[in-house]
């Protein structure tokens, strides 16, 4: 075949060969989070989601807890620590809980803890996307581990989102 017709033909072909076509679909199937969002997956999280669609990635790491923690507010104080205001929702109701931490994650996991859903974390990983923060994190509860994501409008809120969500996985 000659030059004139293969580009007649809408085809470049050069001595023979077509030239190799590259997709970038099947590298955003493998990171459902990059394919959405435009952030990488933690590496563990990436290979233990490796070909998820996002619907079926949100459900499994992100799925509506019996438990969900929420900070209501939050008061800085002398020292570096800070004074929470959260409330606790379970199917049968709200409680309201002040608690006294270092950060949103002490405060989280010690709250959880009272309620019985006691969390180690062991990989904690947050990006802000637009005008939200997501928070990744792998915890553990004496040999069973779990990732877990959260999304809040506040990197506080996302912890407890994410916290909540681990809680749940590690204790359902």
């Amino acid at each position: 075949m000659s030059i004139a017709t293969a580009i007649n033909k809408n085809r470049c072909i050069y001595f023979g060969l077509e030239p190799r076509r590259t997709s970038t679909t099947r590298r955003f199937a493998d990171d459902p989070f990059l394919a959405r969002f435009g952030h990488q997956l933690p590496r563990g999280l990436r290979q233990e989601a490796h070909g998820l669609q996002w619907r079926t990635f949100a459900a499994t790491y992100s799925p509506t807890p019996d438990l969900r923690l929420q900070f209501l507010s939050e008061e800085k104080l002398p020292g570096g620590v800070v004074h929470y205001t959260a409330a606790i929702k379970t199917r049968s109701g709200e409680t309201r809980h002040d608690i006294i931490a270092s950060g949103p994650v002490q405060a989280a996991t010690q709250l959880l803890a009272t309620a019985g859903r006691r969390v180690e974390i062991c990989s904690f990983h947050q990006y802000d996307i637009f005008e939200a923060t997501v928070t990744f994190i792998r915890v553990c509860h004496n040999k069973d581990e779990r990732w877990a994501m959260g999304f809040g409008g506040t990197r506080s809120q996302s912890a407890a989102a994410a916290l909540s969500n681990a809680a749940f996985l590690l204790h359902t």
